[in-house]
């Protein structure tokens, strides 16, 4: 039996600026959990780097599900990757707590690590861990030539540059 661990962060955003947010949301199973402060605090440096990065006002927030995950044989398909998503505007209720969240210009999708790249990011390193993560993220970028044609308040070169030049500044690629 696996026991999967699913951590979503929703955010209530009240006040946008001309900034935007860079969060995961994540899902591990058993095996992988001694990963999430690994993963968390990788996420909460790349916001930092990005918050201030006035981008556009085409998205406020760029949400990445990702899945560390070794389903059993025939339960893969719980788990599938997702096309992206761009959300205009949207009124939802959490569900465990009733509270109602605002979802706006919010772009997400999902980044999968299964199999035999979850076999190694389970036994590596942090370091390769923070290495592999990040040549992820950059191939993840690919995912922004799908935003819709009506968000032409976003520069998506400068930021798929300003990522690169992140991580080559930090070391991880």
């Amino acid at each position: 039996m696996v026991t999967f661990l699913k951590t979503v962060i929703f955010h209530q955003v009240t006040k946008y600026l001309d900034s935007m947010e860079f969060e995961v949301a994540l899902t591990l199973d058993k095996n992988a959990q001694s990963k999430s402060a690994l993963i968390n605090d990788l996420f909460r440096v790349i916001n930092d780097f990005v918050v201030d990065g006035k981008y556009g006002e085409g998205i406020y927030q760029y949400l990445v599900s990702l899945y560390v995950i070794n389903p059993p044989i025939g339960y893969e398909h719980l788990h599938k990757d997702f096309k992206p998503k761009y959300t205009e505007y949207k009124l939802v209720n959490n569900k465990f707590t009733g509270e109602k969240l605002e979802i706006k210009k919010q772009f997400h999708y999902s980044i999968k690590i299964d199999g035999n790249a979850y076999s190694n990011f389970v036994k590596a390193s942090e370091e390769e861990n923070k290495k592999f993560l990040a040549t992820e993220i950059l191939k993840s970028l690919s995912n922004l030539d799908a935003l819709p044609k009506k968000v032409k308040d976003f520069d998506k070169e400068r930021f798929k540059s300003d990522m690169e030049q992140f991580f080559k500044s930090v070391n991880l690629i």
